[in-house]
């Protein structure tokens, strides 16, 4: 088991219960997408994962060593094997796509270097390498604000791969998209799962997205997890348990 999280909570300080006691078992290689509606917990359980946000109680174990309660030099080494896709791509406008991308090895990059952009033609190749793999290469000398929100967020992957992840975390990637680009982006996740064997924990709202790519699901409501198991098995029951009777379900074609 890659992550074993058990019996997670997360109290804020202004009394919120975000999390009521999750816990889940996550595979090398899975592509696992966790569902439910906004305000659920989603966001919360990826950002409790990477220790973005502390865990009130319970434990997350990765890849069988305790991460709840390590060192700050343990968390850093922990966290090199966690990449984080964001649903704002959080780029430098004025930069270029291959800047962009680079910069997700800045922890390892002297500041110097980074702020007057000498990089060695190592990264450089390496970088264009991951926007080969997102299908951005040409885009490479641009600057990042030319592109479209679709594009942009394929760099914000590239960009990931630049940590060389065991595990990316995707917190809306497609929610400020229209539908084709929806695609586009999880279909540079799915490739990315499937070629490199990179886990994918994402969080998405549309359950068309959801069987498409998933291999297993998780819902939460209220901070709770209830329900476990693959695509196919959420059906009209389920979608009512998970999103109240009122919801009507939304297709991305």
């Amino acid at each position: 088991m890659m992550l074993e999280i058990k019996n997670l909570q997360k109290i804020y300080p202004n009394g919120t219960h975000a999390l009521k006691g999750i816990s889940v078992n996550i595979k090398q290689g899975e592509f696992l997408v966790v569902i439910g509606l906004s305000g659920s917990g989603k966001s919360t359980f990826l950002r409790c994962i990477n220790r973005l946000h502390e865990p009130t109680s319970g434990s997350i174990c990765f890849n069988g060593r305790d991460v709840t309660h390590c060192s700050s030099t343990e968390l850093r080494e922990y966290r090199k094997n966690i990449g984080m896709v964001f649903q704002h791509f959080n780029l430098i406008k004025r930069r270029s796509v291959l800047d962009n991308v680079i910069s997700g090895r800045l922890a390892s990059i002297p500041v110097w270097n980074s702020l007057i952009g000498n990089f060695s033609q190592e990264l450089k190749n390496e970088a264009l390498a991951n926007l080969d793999i997102v299908g951005l290469a040409e885009k490479a000398f641009v600057r990042a604000d030319t592109l479209s929100g679709g594009q942009q967020q394929r760099v914000a992957i590239a960009r990931t791969l630049m940590q060389h992840p065991q595990i990316i975390l995707a917190d809306e990637p497609v929610a400020s998209l229209d539908p084709a680009t929806s695609h586009s982006v999880m279909q540079y996740l799915e490739r990315i799962n499937q070629e490199r064997g990179t886990t994918i924990i994402c969080n998405l709202h549309f359950l068309s997205l959801v069987r498409q790519y998933a291999t297993r699901v998780i819902a939460l409501k209220a901070g709770e997890l209830v329900f476990e198991g693959v695509p196919h098995e959420i059906d009209r029951a389920w979608f009512t348990r998970i999103y109240g009777e009122d919801a009507v379900e939304v297709e991305v074609e």
